[in-house]
């Protein structure tokens, strides 16, 4: 393969070892965090070249949306091979798990989702919290669910706590929830454009200690 995400046989076992020992793909071997919202959608955790394969193989995946950083990380490099070795296009959206959203970066999302060739897979490191999060933008923009069914998508089955700091993303949805309780008529989409103040709204958000010392000290959650 001749490519400019080819990686040498050196940077390879660099980056695989980065990838399972650093990145824990090693966990993600056993357990790949693996859902499907739609005939169109998944989610997952970061998938490993061998997993790309078989999204390509069995689901037909088109893209691949990747919610971290595109970085000279191994468990990216690996990626961005894979997907290019079984033309696969690969998105980044970078976000945090631990942070209200930006309008930017949900803009963005609504974006790839009226633009993305399908089938796709969404995934962060872990799949619990920004897969998540897109997973509900998605069965919101795409589906047309209401945001009280889409958020099901944040719970603590894909391993999402809502008690520690990435418990903001549920404050999110609570947020705009409270808000439609008394505007009924402005959607979704219009409160993110219009109404929302991460800035303002993160004031009130109270996580708990022991919750973070699971999330961001065992687990790194980005």
């Amino acid at each position: 393969m001749s490519s400019s995400h080819q990686l040498s046989v050196k940077r390879r076992i660099l980056a695989t070892l980065h990838a399972w020992f650093v990145d824990h793909e090693l966990i993600r071997k056993l357990y790949r965090n693996f859902y499907q919202l739609s005939p169109e959608a998944f989610r997952s955790n970061h998938p490993s070249a061998g997993f790309i394969r078989k999204l390509k193989e069995l689901h037909g995946v088109k893209t691949i949306v990747s919610l971290r950083k595109a970085n000279q990380s191994g468990a990216h490099l690996l990626e961005a091979e894979a997907c290019e070795k079984y033309q696969v296009s690969l998105i980044n959206i970078k976000l945090s798990s631990r942070r209200l959203p930006k309008i930017s970066e949900l803009q963005a999302l609504k974006v790839m989702f009226d633009s993305v060739e399908y089938p796709i897979l969404m995934h962060c490191k872990s799949g619990a919290d920004r897969a998540g999060l897109a997973s509900v933008l998605y069965r919101i923009t795409r589906l047309d669910e209401p945001v009280a069914t889409a958020r099901e998508e944040l719970a603590i089955k894909y391993g999402h706590f809502r008690w520690a700091d990435t418990g903001r993303l549920d404050y999110f949805f609570d947020c705009y929830e409270n808000f439609a309780s008394e505007n009924p008529t402005v959607s979704f989409w219009e409160w993110v454009d219009h109404y929302y103040n991460p800035d303002e709204l993160a004031k009130n958000f109270k996580s708990q200690g022991w919750a973070n010392l699971i999330v961001n000290g065992l687990l790194r959650r980005e």
